[in-house]
């Protein structure tokens, strides 16, 4: 992966977002770890303010979208009206709340009282119940590792499920369930885009950027190993790629 802030590669950040073609470009960010500060608490952090107030220019200057595994509503709480297109539960909620059907809701509460049985006196472990999806967090002690183990072990005995890893986090979703890359791919089809910049810090995010060139433009935020061909080495970064955006349609 290439640093995207060194000054030797924004030309081709400018590229794709424009500056000598005038296609429309879908800028679409996860939210926790990159439009804000990554916590160990489930509940999540606010946006830094100057980072909100880059992100409602991006969005008179290009379509935006929030693209994240928390519930719609839970998202829209966080970002607000700020951007157009706010995608919930890894693509199932693509661009408003949905109503989850009543047999995902059996399986979901199914699964979690499976789980809750297994996982009794595991330490560190929080259930997201997120209706249509669980997440389950176990990062909450210092001994995270051995806990880890334990939910892997459970969450793998379930039926019906796709597992999707995450930073001290495993989500569980129906195995029918899109992905963020079928997300992203369909708000660049419904938008009438020709592309979409997409930054994110998370195994989940890995399924956008799977979809590569020419029509995800991958921005891996933090550390680790990533398909995406670009990085911001760390989360307050962001702030100066959402100037760079800002710059490029001025």
């Amino acid at each position: 992966m290439k640093d995207l802030l060194q000054p030797r590669h924004r030309a081709s950040l400018l590229r794709f977002v424009g500056e000598a073609h005038p296609e429309r470009v879908l800028l679409a960010f996860d939210y926790d770890g990159v439009l804000a500060p990554l916590v160990r608490e489930p509940s999540g952090a606010v946006m830094r303010p100057h980072t909100r107030r880059l992100l409602t220019r991006l969005g008179t200057r290009y379509p935006v979208a929030v693209v994240s595994g928390r519930a719609w509503r839970d998202t829209h709480r966080f970002v607000g009206d700020v951007v157009s297109t706010i995608v919930g539960n890894h693509g199932y909620e693509l661009g408003r709340p949905l109503p989850v059907p009543a047999a995902v809701l059996r399986q979901v509460k199914a699964w979690r009282r499976t789980l809750e049985r297994s996982l009794a006196g595991v330490p560190g472990v929080f259930f997201e119940d997120k209706r249509s999806t669980l997440a389950i967090h176990y990062g909450l002690t210092r001994a995270w590792r051995t806990s880890e183990a334990r939910v892997y072990e459970a969450a793998n005995r379930l039926s019906g499920t796709r597992l999707v890893p995450g930073k001290k986090v495993l989500n569980v979703l129906p195995a029918s369930f899109p992905n963020k890359g079928d997300a992203v791919r369909a708000l660049v089809a419904k938008l009438g885009c020709t592309g979409a910049l997409y930054a994110g810090d998370d195994v989940t995010d890995e399924d956008v950027f799977e979809v590569g060139p020419p029509l995800v433009f991958g921005v891996h935020v933090g550390k680790g190993p990533s398909l995406a061909a670009w990085k911001i080495p760390t989360q307050d970064g962001v702030d100066e790629l959402l100037e760079l955006l800002v710059e490029a349609r001025e």
